[in-house]
């Protein structure tokens, strides 16, 4: 079921998707490209990811008007080979999948699932100047450290596996939604986030 889909005036499409369909009921929501994807499928052994594949390609179909076929490059990196103007970043969480799409622009987009698991590994992404912060007892803020990290990497191409040290936050604003990121050797980034009932979202 598509949960939220805004489009801006520069004709980016920022969509999330809540999964509670079947995967017979996803599957017809495709025409053109349903026995492409009922192929690809067969790659995937839990129903989890098979889910998760076609509510990326639904939630493209109804953002663009048709299906579309979604490519990865070595790194794993999505793509738009028919629309190859298009500039796309994928992200899933638990009940959840999310795409942002631009015409003009890299993106990075990455939504969590609220757990406090997060308070496990907060040292494990977080240096201590970050730790001043993010308030490191705030689940919240935790997880927006998490996703602003990973919005990054897959905004940019090449960063190191260690990339938690490549990127710092710099500024978290409650009030406004945003924080502010420095990246080694990048242009620095100004991310977007939201709050929903059972997740946080983080893009550019």
């Amino acid at each position: 079921m598509l949960y939220l889909c805004d489009r801006n005036d520069s004709g980016e499409v920022l969509s999330i998707w809540k999964m509670d369909e079947s995967i017979e009921d996803l599957l017809a929501l495709f025409h053109e490209k349903r026995s492409l994807y009922e192929r690809e499928l067969r790659e995937y052994r839990s129903n989890k990811r098979k889910l998760e594949y076609l509510s990326v390609r639904a939630m493209l179909a109804q953002a663009l008007g048709h299906d579309c076929v979604v490519s990865h490059d070595e790194n794993r990196k999505p793509a738009l080979p028919e629309e190859s103007h298009l500039h796309i970043s994928v992200t899933h969480t638990k009940g959840y999948a999310a795409i942002l799409v631009s015409p003009h622009r890299e993106v990075g987009l990455d939504i969590e699932q609220f757990s406090d698991k997060i308070f496990r590994v907060k040292h494990k992404f977080l240096n201590g100047e970050e730790m001043n912060t993010i308030d490191s007892t705030d689940k919240t803020q935790l997880l927006l450290g998490w996703c602003a990290k990973e919005a990054v990497y897959k905004l940019y191409e090449g960063l190191r596996p260690e990339y938690w040290e490549q990127v710092i936050i710099k500024k978290l604003d409650l009030h406004d939604g945003t924080m502010s990121v420095e990246v080694e050797d990048r242009p620095s980034v100004c991310l977007r986030f939201r709050m929903f009932p059972d997740f946080v979202m983080v893009h550019n």
